[in-house]
């Protein structure tokens, strides 16, 4: 009878056993198990919706001159630019009205063209842009930037061609003469009564200290061409006030016969000289007579039999 009790305890402990591990290590299969016993759901439904749009149109190619020369100013340069687009919806999906264009270069204003559609057919079109280039605009690559947008509201935009803009260098200057009036031999620090020269730059590069020259040539006599009114007797200034265009030990330079000379600290920035400020594209120049000599007789001195003098940059 003993045995047999014991056998039947050894029985019961084996099945707790079971049931105590059992839930540690399967417990998935039990969940799975409940699951399908009570109806309890194991999957969830997914909505999904794709919207599709119509493909956006691709200018597919820039069409311009790889470089132009501006004109002198004031005048104006008119530059035409092409570019064509292929639409896979039609040309006639393109917005006509948003096709435009502009070249850009660091440091510089953006220059912009409003653009026509010139010819269309399936799915490509064509552009014509008319670019206005000023002649301050800087020498140097500029990036070619087209776009458009078709009636869906795509819009696409192509900057991958460049166009380059050659070296202008140009200055006019006015007036064209200066006049010394009512001068008395023997008298010294007299300046034009139509000063300054008026130097306009009509390219696009900076004109550096330096590169602001004046050519001065000695006055003879009109009447008695063996009398002088030497170069050297002359100065020039970007100043002006208190005789400091006559000062060379200031900001003066003196002039020397037959010579370029660099006056002090002139220089000739690109921009629009028709803003007149007196810098923005612009110097000045004062030009003073410094010293009139005793043995001057009563006549008119002019550069008329020795040539005149001449301002030039470089």
């Amino acid at each position: 009878m003993k045995k047999r009790v014991k056998s039947k305890g050894i029985i019961i402990v084996a099945f707790l056993a079971l049931i105590l591990i059992a839930p540690l290590i399967s417990a998935g299969i039990f969940q799975d198990t409940w699951n399908k016993l009570t109806g309890k759901a194991t999957t969830s439904p997914v909505t999904i919706s794709v919207s599709v749009t119509s493909a956006p149109p691709i200018i597919d190619n820039i069409s311009s001159n790889p470089s132009f020369t501006s004109l002198e100013g004031p005048s104006l340069t008119y530059v035409v630019i092409n570019f064509s687009v292929n639409a896979t919806n039609g040309a006639g999906s393109l917005n006509n009205a948003s096709a435009m264009l502009n070249i850009t270069k660091a440091g510089q204003p953006i220059r912009v063209a409003a653009c026509t559609v010139k010819d269309f057919a399936g799915n490509f079109a064509n552009y014509t842009c008319n670019l206005t280039v000023y002649w301050y605009d800087q020498d140097g690559v500029w990036t070619i930037y087209a776009n458009i947008s078709d009636l869906g509201g795509n819009y696409v935009v192509n900057g991958t061609k460049t166009v380059t803009i050659s070296t202008l260098t140009g200055m006019v200057m006015s007036p064209t003469s200066l006049t010394f009036s009512n001068i008395i031999a023997g008298v010294t620090n007299q300046t034009a009564t139509n000063d300054p020269l008026v130097l306009n730059n009509t390219g696009n590069q900076n004109i550096s200290a330096g590169n602001v020259k004046i050519n001065a040539i000695d006055l003879a006599g009109d009447t008695d061409h063996g009398k002088f009114l030497f170069a050297s007797n002359f100065s020039a200034s970007i100043n002006t006030g208190g005789n400091i265009e006559c000062n060379t030990t200031a900001s003066a330079t003196p002039m020397v016969n037959v010579t370029d000379t660099a006056v002090s600290n002139a220089v000739l920035n690109l921009g629009n000289f028709q803003l007149n400020d007196g810098t923005t594209g612009q110097e000045q120049l004062y030009v003073c007579l410094r010293k009139v000599g005793f043995e001057l007789t009563q006549q008119a001195y002019s550069t008329t039999t020795l040539g005149s003098w001449t301002v030039k940059i470089a």
